[in-house]
């Protein structure tokens, strides 16, 4: 199978970089995410590779005002407003859609925390890459409850100029002894964020509709693409039967992998030649342990597409 100049990426990474507001000397976190995280998953990966505790609530807002947020069972939390969207049915790349868009994410909304998130870059998904990293980041996160940007900034001049002896006591004795404003670990947070998300499936059911949305769009995409034809006709039945799957809690997990992988068939169908034989594999080891008739006839389909007799 030739490579072509015109690939179309369906998997993609996104280099970001998450800054704290109304902070100096400032404070951020280069990552590289899977483009397809919902943003409760992304709302995770900031409490850990900035150092947060998870202690507050939290919310998304895009650049035309629109709120993410998180729902609450417990009668006793506040629920979504009525202008809020719920953050787990909502993919980064929906908010997200080319460099240098940005989202901003609040975190305690007592202390004020504000931080700003710029999408720096949009890159091809390695093989073996792993879908969670942070590769760079200066100055250790604040401690929780310290008071916001202001209360931060005068524990910084308490801590390096003390005007009152007492109330640097305390607030060493507050702090602890491990503090250090200028250091941040970085392969200490790379080993929790790949301890967190090592194999974890990026709502698979959200990308796959998402994604098959994006290449029908865009017409040059669909036209140009090689293998494409026909795809059209089965995007239907592909999404309900994945949905029908991914929801059913029958379905054993491993299987549920194998579905979710099939958000990449157009980019391993046509565009990924180190990809094939694993493809093969996985749609010949659904339609022979699937009983749904409907996903039996798309897994058939996707092999002919790979010319398997």
């Amino acid at each position: 199978m030739s490579s072509s100049s015109n690939i179309v990426h369906l998997r993609q990474s996104y280099q970001i970089k998450v800054a704290l507001s109304h902070i100096k000397p400032p404070v951020w976190r280069r990552l590289i995410v899977d483009s397809r995280i919902s943003l409760d998953v992304l709302h995770d990966v900031l409490q850990i590779s900035m150092g947060w505790t998870n202690s507050h609530m939290h919310q998304f807002i895009d650049r035309e005002g629109v709120i993410y947020g998180q729902s609450y069972d417990d009668e006793f939390m506040p629920s979504l407003g009525s202008q809020t969207i719920e953050e787990s049915a909502v993919l980064l790349n929906e908010v997200l859609k080319k460099e240098k868009d940005w989202l901003k994410y609040e975190y305690d909304f007592g202390d004020g925390w504000e931080h700003k998130i710029t999408l720096e870059k949009i890159l091809p998904h390695k093989k073996n890459q792993f879908p969670i990293a942070c590769i760079k980041g200066k100055r250790a996160c604040p401690p929780e409850d310290c008071g916001g940007p202001w209360g931060y900034a005068h524990m910084l001049e308490q801590l390096a100029a003390p005007e009152d002896d007492e109330e640097h006591a305390e607030l060493l004795e507050w702090l602890g002894d491990d503090f250090e404003p200028e250091s941040f670990d970085l392969e200490e947070t790379n080993e929790i964020l790949q301890e967190i998300f090592d194999g974890a499936l990026f709502n698979a059911k959200a990308g796959l509709e998402n994604e098959l949305q994006r290449i029908e769009s865009d017409h040059e995409l669909f036209v140009e693409a090689p293998g494409l034809a026909g795809f059209d006709e089965m995007r239907s039945d592909l999404a309900s039967a994945t949905n029908d799957l991914l929801n059913d809690p029958d379905v054993p997990s491993e299987l549920k992998q194998l579905v979710g992988g099939m958000q990449e068939v157009v980019e391993v169908v046509n565009y990924m030649d180190d990809m094939i034989e694993q493809s093969v594999a996985a749609f010949e080891k659904i339609r022979h342990i699937s009983k749904d008739k409907k996903i039996v006839t798309i897994a058939e389909e996707m092999l002919k597409v790979l010319d398997v007799d």
